[in-house]
């Protein structure tokens, strides 16, 4: 028992170093466990400027695709009007041809008279006719 007291003679004696040194623990555990909550932070930030620069990025991206959407909202809106006067195109044209083989079917030739050959010009005159009145404006 002689040397349990001794020991603990002896700790009561060095109580002050004892202290100071777990004091000395404790700082420096406390001083690691702040530069790593000061590390965390540093990321944290790094992080949070990062997603504002992306989000900043994306509104840009957003703000593009929509215009590309109006104008292609456009552009459909434009080749829809052109189709349809296309159509209409079409159904004119259909329209008359329709017409000209319905006059074509009903001609029938038949020789000229004397009092027409006189009066009524020749074909090369009336196709040359025709041209200069058919002519691009």
């Amino acid at each position: 028992m002689t040397s349990v007291s001794l020991i603990l003679r002896q700790l009561w004696a060095w109580r002050g170093v004892l202290l100071c040194a777990a004091l000395v623990a404790t700082v420096a555990v406390l001083a690691a466990r702040c530069d790593y909550l000061r590390s965390m932070l540093d990321l944290r930030e790094k992080l949070y400027a990062a997603s504002v620069a992306r989000e900043s990025e994306l509104r840009d991206k957003l703000s593009e695709a929509a215009r590309a959407l109006e104008l292609a909202s456009g552009a459909t809106s434009a080749l829809s009007e052109l189709a349809e006067a296309c159509m209409e195109r079409e159904a004119e044209a259909r329209a008359d041809f329709a017409a000209r083989t319905a006059i074509m079917t009903n001609v029938k030739p038949r020789p000229r008279t004397d009092a027409e050959a006189q009066e009524v010009v020749d074909d090369a005159t009336r196709h040359a006719a025709a041209a200069r009145l058919n002519r691009p404006w």
